[in-house]
């Protein structure tokens, strides 16, 4: 221990001896583990420990597959959720949820609350407690019992201002009275963004065996201590079974491959986070290897420069250990510092990030220095120490018994040995800022061609809006419900600058939508055809002229198809191609169930993008008459030649006038939505363009040390080349050759983890990989004119050399 609090002594001193070098080191190692470390808490907060949940390792999110109809996501049925729940030696607690909306009538008028319908073991799935009140109780998850609500938060200071005798007052609540027995901590809120719960009080019949295949719910489930995913879904596949034996060989189930499983509930939280995360870790891993490499140089001109001071103490007795130690110490002397730093910037840089990330991907989340998030900048810290020091301890270990007195002396020149080691540091740093700068590239080239793909309408100059239809006059009510919408629309084909209004229940890229299997007239069902199925729809007459949709045969939507007329559809031209590839669909006939009327197919129009533009989701559109149902929400669309946010108070208007129990929310641009979905894309190519620059900014400071050393090496060389006659423009020239003789090197290498980088990641994002040769050709010029740029100050002051003074000294 006396040894090594030495080692620390003697490093201090060193360090004061030379504070460039200290800081140059410390801010270079900084830069590296601050970034890693903002993106760690990041990726701790989003994808490891989603805030609001206790022990989030536990929680499994429910999902269905069906095989034969390519079909897997993450909703269930209620007797999928009965089969899990049933599973008592593996579950310990298990919530069904419903997505719902809330008109609250306050202050006098009605607002709109995002909430979930949820069954009683809602908040002990995920571990949350109230700071106020309780939750719900087994008898109040009960059919005309569940008139009780939670609130979030947000909701309690917005509507109560954070009144604490908030519990036990009646709320109005879609025109019902609903009392209020709990209050949320401020970091739950799931599903994201909710303002409040309430009982789902699900009737008995919703369990019959019948309902298997009607999937409307989201399950997530607790595990017990010990129990692992697998060993859960092993329990789901043998439900599954037991449903196969039930329903016999030539079984709906069998025929669509049906099944239940489930994912982490960190991995389903994350949602299009988790790529961009992802790219980004491996990002910084690259940055933090540069860092090093530079640090490592910086070590390794500092462990030549000393060479005297190594011969003496050789010269003294010192083993080869012993100046190792020493070397070590000070690297981790130094990692010591840049970590202090780290744990300083990481969280700050994390909450810089969050601030990036667009709206609706980032919501939610906190970024909090935690014990793992030290753990991990420690670990980070640990590792830039030995690759940092480890080059130049070996290099002391190999030469050690080589050095004498005579080697130090001022007229040596660096041999061939003492430079390779820092030269494939750098190299290493330009092929990794080589992959840094293609790849921001690339991203940037995918985002491009993204943005040029049609979604199959035009979104620009459209307002949507949506509406909920509360109440008991609503409920299954068409005429009802048709009067609301056609008053709406009325009001605003009557605004200024309007030129068509329109409502449909749902719109691409609204993330929302239906689907349901359904029958063909005439058509027979195979013993391994699960049947068709696709996305349904429910609008208005006007909405192909507002979303400009193409017509591509027949005719659409009029607002003659009323409920007491014949049941009409509209299909586009994916399930036109997919049902009747070599025939008019045009007079056929369709129903989603035996309880519904057959539909006669009276047009096709053009496919839509659903919900992404970098790959069809879809499985096809029915269109039915919003008159012909009893859909219970609608989404207004409205188009103008102007800025389409300048009629949301016209929207607001129209829908008071028409009820004012009714509220408009989501209001927002169709364009907006559709940009929106590239978000994840678009945060990929700022991130890693900043993180390449930063990689570029580290590169040339290794090319300039690296440059520099080896010029102040040369110098005695140097000065006799200019005494015998070498001319300026020739010593500039020999130095620069240097400089890019190891920028072409890194290229070459950069070029070989790029081709690597680029066949992994074009299997996880569409559209990657156009545009390879510009990124390449312009990444690969911008490091060539980098690395002369970082040779030319030392090539110059070389140039710059006296020959006299070179002589006198030899």
């Amino acid at each position: 221990m006396q040894a090594i609090f030495e080692d620390i002594r003697y490093a201090l001193r060193q360090f004061r001896k030379a504070p460039g070098f200290t800081i140059t080191a410390v801010l270079t190692l900084a830069l590296g583990i601050g970034a890693n470390t903002a993106i760690f808490s990041v990726v701790y907060a989003v994808l490891m420990h989603p805030s609001g949940v206790d022990a989030p390792e536990r929680v499994a999110v429910m999902r269905t597959k069906y095989a034969a109809l390519g079909m897997d996501f993450p909703v269930v049925s209620v007797p999928d959720f009965a089969d899990a729940a049933s599973l008592k030696e593996q579950v310990e607690a298990a919530a069904l949820e419903r997505g719902s909306s809330y008109n609250i009538v306050h202050d006098g008028r009605t607002e709109h609350l995002d909430g979930s319908q949820v069954t009683w073991q809602w908040f002990n799935v995920f571990g949350a407690r109230p700071i106020l009140g309780r939750t719900f109780s087994p008898e109040e998850d009960r059919a005309d019992a569940n008139y009780v609500a939670v609130l979030s938060y947000g909701a309690w200071q917005k509507l109560f201002g954070g009144a604490r005798n908030v519990i036990g007052q009646t709320i109005i609540l879609n025109e019902k009275s609903y009392r209020v027995i709990g209050v949320m901590r401020s970091d739950f809120d799931w599903p994201r963004g909710n303002e409040l719960w309430t009982p789902m009080g699900l009737d008995p019949k919703e369990y019959d065996l019948s309902n298997r295949f009607n999937e409307g719910s989201t399950a997530f489930v607790r595990l017990r201590p010990g129990v692992t995913l697998s060993a859960f879904n092993a329990g789901l596949a043998a439900k599954s079974r037991d449903e196969y034996r039930r329903e016999g060989a030539n079984s709906f189930a069998k025929r669509s491959q049906w099944g239940m499983s489930s994912t982490p509930l960190t991995e389903f939280a994350a949602g299009p986070l988790r790529k961009p995360l992802y790219v980004l870790l491996g990002v910084v891993a690259f940055v933090l290897l540069i860092a090093s490499a530079n640090v490592a140089g910086l070590f390794l001109a500092r462990a030549s420069a000393r060479s005297r001071e190594f011969v003496v103490r050789t010269a003294l007795g010192a083993s080869a250990w012993r100046l190792v130690r020493q070397l070590l110490a000070e690297t981790v002397l130094l990692s010591g510092g840049a970590v202090l730093l780290g744990v300083l910037l990481g969280p700050v840089f994390g909450r810089m990030l969050l601030w990036m990330v667009p709206r609706g991907l980032g919501e939610g989340y906190a970024v909090k220095m935690s014990s793992e998030v030290l753990a991990f900048t420690a670990g980070v810290g640990l590792l830039t120490a030995l690759i940092a020091g480890i080059g130049p301890a070996a290099k002391i270990v190999r030469s050690q018994k080589k050095l004498d007195l005579h080697e130090g002396g001022r007229s040596v020149t660096a041999s061939i040995d003492k430079q390779r080691l820092r030269s494939a540091f750098v190299i290493g740093e330009v092929a990794m800022a080589f992959v840094l700068l293609a790849g921001a590239g690339l991203f940037l080239a995918s985002l491009r061609q993204l943005q040029q793909v049609h979604p199959g309408f035009d979104p620009h100059g459209v307002l949507m809006g949506t509406v909920y239809l509360s109440g008991e006059s609503y409920k299954e009510n068409r005429e009802r419900q048709g009067n609301f919408v056609n008053s709406v629309l009325q009001f605003m084909e009557g605004q200024p600058g309007v030129k068509s209004a329109a409502a449909a229940t749902f719109v691409p890229f609204s993330n929302q939508d239906a689907a349901s299997s359904f029958t063909i007239e005439g058509r027979i069902t195979g013993p391994n055809d699960p049947g068709p199925h696709s996305q349904l729809n429910y609008v208005t007459a006007d909405y192909l002229k507002v979303m400009q949709i193409p017509l591509l045969a027949g005719r659409w939507i009029r607002d003659e198809d009323r409920a007491d007329t014949q049941t009409v559809v509209v299909i586009d031209q994916k399930l036109a191609k997919k049902y009747w590839p070599n025939e008019n669909p045009i007079g056929q006939h369709l129903r989603s169930s035996r309880r519904d009327a057959w539909a006669e197919v009276v047009g096709v129009v053009a496919e839509v993008k659903p919900d992404s533009l970098e790959e069809d989701t879809s499985d096809g559109i029915r269109y039915y008459s919003y008159q012909q149902g009893t859909p219970g929400q609608a989404t207004f669309v409205v188009r103008t030649n102007g800025d389409p946010y300048s009629l949301a108070s016209a929207l607001h208007r129209a829908v008071a006038a028409a009820d004012s129990s009714q509220a408009v929310f989501d209001i927002s641009s169709l364009e907006s939505r559709v940009q929106a979905s590239l978000a994840s894309r678009r945060l990929i190519v700022w991130l890693l363009t900043a993180f390449a620059g930063l990689a570029l900014l580290l590169a040339l400071i290794g090319i300039y040390g690296l440059i520099s050393y080896v010029t102040l090496q040369r110098t005695n060389e140097i000065g006799i080349r200019m005494a015998l006659g070498a001319q300026r423009a020739q010593v500039v020239g020999l130095v620069l050759k240097d400089a890019l003789r190891w920028v072409t090197a890194g290229l070459v290498v950069g070029m070989g983890l790029a081709l690597v980088a680029v066949s992994v990641l074009r299997h996880a994002f569409a559209g990657f990989g156009e545009g390879m040769a510009v990124s390449f050709a312009v990444s690969l010029t911008a490091l060539l004119v980098a690395g002369a740029a970082a040779g030319l100050l030392p090539a110059r002051r070389a140039a710059s050399i006296d020959p006299a003074k070179t002589l006198r000294n030899e």
